[in-house]
């Protein structure tokens, strides 16, 4: 075999907020690290999407910061940047165990030979992971977090840098105002990614609309409102399908929070013997009611588009190097985002994807 799984952290417990640091000590070159989080629910009442439990990653070599943002955004930014759903299991129900899984993909796929983050390029490589159980999923009585890479059992020719993901601004939205934000010049960008994850609103009455441009808009790449950003990007990518579980009684409102946050779809079905109604109200963002005229325990299947609030913008095709904003050539670069009516509540944030040369 060519390639390996290895084991950087055991199933440890996390059931005090904190922060975990795992020091990356291999010195294969690693494809994509997993985090996988699984809790146990003490009660039937959700109060947080799981992946709201891994509050913060980050990858980092010192003060050098290599991955930076939070656990669903990271989750996100592996789905836009594969293409591939990453593994949810969002069960709300008493003493069920939801699980999450959370990569950070260094290149374009699983066992890119070309885009990979090599261990040997770096002095002390550490992911940082903080956490807090009381964020996600139900009141949870236990919850445990382990951690994986995949590496090359042989270092692959060839390899000339590897995609670094970051949370490059953030502010608390302000409905109905316009903000510049300066991008970076130091790297070429892969994604551009606006993003306002919230329990009320759908992202593209978050986030208006946008443009990007180049040395002060003397070359505009992309001007649109985020409805035809949605239909022209957002659906290169696959429907994201996930399941949950909820226990109803009979005629209360349940909540049930799920990864997408456009075009959202609830199907439920009664899993024990009913003659129940289910009602799925209609509602914005990731918060979403169930009622049913029975009580007993339902499985939902759940599609929809804009993960986690999110919205990709490509910068060409997603596999060609070549084709991504070369930005180190520029003099400067920007977006220009409006928000909308929007959800005051809310982070307002700018997720990059950069190709990071090793040379």
């Amino acid at each position: 075999m060519k390639f390996r799984q290895v084991e950087l952290l055991a199933e440890t417990a996390i059931t005090t907020a904190g922060t975990k640091v795992i020091d990356i000590n291999i010195k294969d070159v690693i494809s994509r690290l997993t985090i996988v989080v699984i809790a146990t629910n003490s009660n039937n009442t959700p109060i947080g999407h799981p992946t709201q439990i891994v509050k913060q990653v980050d990858l980092v070599d010192g003060s050098n910061v290599l991955h930076s943002m939070r656990g669903c955004y990271t989750a996100g930014v592996a789905f836009y940047g594969t293409g591939k759903q990453p593994h949810q299991f969002l069960n709300y129900r008493t003493l069920g165990k939801p699980k999450v899984v959370i990569p950070i993909y260094f290149g374009r796929e699983l066992w890119d030979r070309q885009l990979a983050l090599d261990p040997q390029q770096f002095n002390n490589l550490q992911l940082k992971i903080e956490h807090n159980y009381a964020l996600g999923a139900n009141t949870t009585s236990n919850c445990t977090v382990e951690v994986w890479a995949d590496v090359f059992d042989d270092k692959p020719e060839g390899v000339t840098g590897f995609l670094m993901a970051k949370s490059h601004w953030t502010n608390t939205l302000v409905a109905s105002t316009t903000d510049y934000v300066d991008l970076p010049t130091d790297w070429p960008i892969r994604l551009v990614m606006p993003a306002a994850l919230s329990k009320t609103e759908e992202p593209d009455v978050n986030i208006a609309s946008f443009k990007l441009s180049e040395e002060q808009d003397k070359r505009v790449l992309i001007e649109c409102d985020s409805k035809q950003a949605l239909k022209m990007f957002e659906a290169d990518y696959p429907i994201w399908a996930e399941m949950s579980e909820n226990l109803l009684v009979a005629n209360t409102d349940k909540h049930t929070f799920c990864s997408v946050c456009k075009d959202v779809q609830l199907q439920p079905i009664m899993s024990e013997d009913s003659d129940g109604i289910i009602h799925a109200p209609w509602s914005g963002g990731y918060d979403r009611l169930l009622d049913g005229s029975a009580g007993g325990t339902i499985t939902t299947l759940i599609t929809g588009r804009s993960a986690f609030g999110i919205l990709p913008l490509p910068m060409g095709r997603r596999d060609v190097i070549d084709d991504w904003w070369n930005t180190p050539e520029l003099g400067s670069a920007r977006i220009k985002m409006v928000t909308g009516a929007g959800d005051t509540s809310a982070l307002y944030e700018l997720l990059l994807q950069q190709y990071r040369k090793y040379a």
